[in-house]
């Protein structure tokens, strides 16, 4: 059962990553650019960086929108990365699929943020 587990860590802690690093990159093709960390970084870097987009993302010069898109991007990824902390304290499978759930959901807002910049750039 250790090994289930572990190797369901393994993947939420790398889908955080990598939907991190998207949400990282989106944010260098903003409107008006901010930058996250990236590379070797740990949660007390990145979780206030997350936090820190939620809380600027109505400044900046885009649609409502969009800027409920990437805030909502944000706020699941926020969720994922505190259930993640969760289990690691106590493992629960439907803890592991609300994990899944809200990291889906930002990656489907950060989608949206990236069509609307690629948008932008095509026109």
């Amino acid at each position: 059962m250790a090994d289930s587990q572990d190797m369901t860590m393994g993947y939420l802690a790398s889908r955080l990553g990598d939907i991190y690093t998207a949400i990282a990159l989106l944010c260098t093709s903003l409107p008006v650019k901010i930058v996250l960390p990236i590379g070797s970084v740990s949660n007390v870097e990145v979780i206030p960086a997350v936090r820190r987009v939620a809380e600027i993302v109505e400044d900046q010069p885009m649609p409502e929108e969009v800027q409920a898109e990437l805030f909502a991007s944000c706020v699941f990824w926020l969720a994922a990365i505190d259930l993640y902390g969760l289990l690691t304290q106590d493992f629960h499978e439907v803890r592991v699929q609300s994990a899944l759930a809200n990291l889906i959901m930002a990656e489907d807002s950060a989608k949206v943020v990236a069509g609307w910049i690629k948008d932008q750039l095509d026109s």
